[in-house]
């Protein structure tokens, strides 16, 4: 695969003569053999009036995914990964939106020949899998490239989730599809539900995953009154600013499956399967 081939204006789509817009002029950048494809300024209000905390809080993701990596991105054996790729249905090409700054995440182990990634961060490099810097709003690729695009724990980073899917829709062929992976409150479980659930994954071996789902019914992270979000991770409490407008340090809002299927329905997608297969997760795959 030629990235080449599939690349364009991220805002008017139209073809690129090496970093500058064929059809609407706009120039962009390349740093160390690596496109940098967001439009700066972004062309919607919604998006620009908000470029200050979207800023904020990819500084503090960055922070956290260089002290805490394996619980911010998708690395080594883990059953929540492995449970999203078996969902996912990975085949043909794959768009990675939001990939995270990792040579290469954990579910696309098997489908990296044909696996493209895109995220603000400029991350590790070289990355294993074709990467373009920019983001999930305005996405630079032609209509109807590739066979998936996911979102895989990114959907809850974007400012505009809402024109994200859309663009999402418009870059999926016919009959491909875009699928989210978001999290959610586990919700209320019995004990003896809890109990099984435990047994089931230490059957398994899924100890990682096991220490996650009880994690997750922790109060790990907290919000004092001073505007600041302690976060405790493997060795230390981090403290993190919570910038204006944002839900907590590192997200501008957390999406429920509910309203991550309206936007699916309204970029013109057809809801398919949605599946909670461990605790706080929810997998949604629409088609096109």
């Amino acid at each position: 695969m030629r990235l080449a081939d599939i690349l364009a204006c991220p805002t008017c789509h139209g073809a690129l003569d090496g970093v500058v817009c064929t059809g609407c002029g706009r120039s962009y950048a390349s740093r160390d053999g690596v496109l940098d494809l967001t439009p700066v300024p972004p062309p919607d209000a919604e998006v620009l009036e908000r470029w200050d905390l979207w800023e904020a809080l990819q500084a503090n993701g960055e922070s956290a995914y260089e002290i805490d990596p394996p619980n911010n991105l998708s690395l080594g054996e883990r059953e929540d990964v492995r449970a999203f790729a078996r969902f996912a249905q990975l085949e043909g090409r794959v768009l990675d939106v939001g990939c995270g700054p990792q040579a290469l995440p954990s579910y696309a182990t098997q489908q990296a020949g044909d696996f493209v990634g895109i995220d603000p961060l400029m991350g590790e490099q070289p990355r294993r899998f074709a990467f373009v810097k920019g983001i999930a709003e305005y996405l630079p690729f032609a209509d109807a490239a590739f066979d998936r695009v996911l979102f895989a724990t990114s959907i809850d980073h974007v400012l505009s989730p809402r024109l994200a899917v859309g663009e999402a829709a418009r870059v999926t062929k016919p009959g491909g599809a875009v699928v989210v992976w978001v999290s959610e409150p586990a919700g209320p479980r019995s004990p003896r539900e809890r109990a099984v659930s435990a047994v089931r994954m230490l059957t398994r071996g899924e100890l990682r995953a096991l220490a996650r789902a009880v994690r997750s019914a922790l109060p790990e992270r907290t919000r004092p009154d001073d505007g600041t979000m302690r976060v405790r991770t493997a060795g230390a409490t981090m403290t993190f600013k919570v910038p204006d407008g944002a839900i907590d340090a590192f997200h501008f809002m957390h999406p429920d499956a509910a309203l991550v299927e309206q936007w699916m329905v309204a970029a013109g997608l057809e809801v398919e399967a949605i599946e909670r297969p461990l605790p706080g997760h929810c997998f949604i795959r629409a088609r096109r």
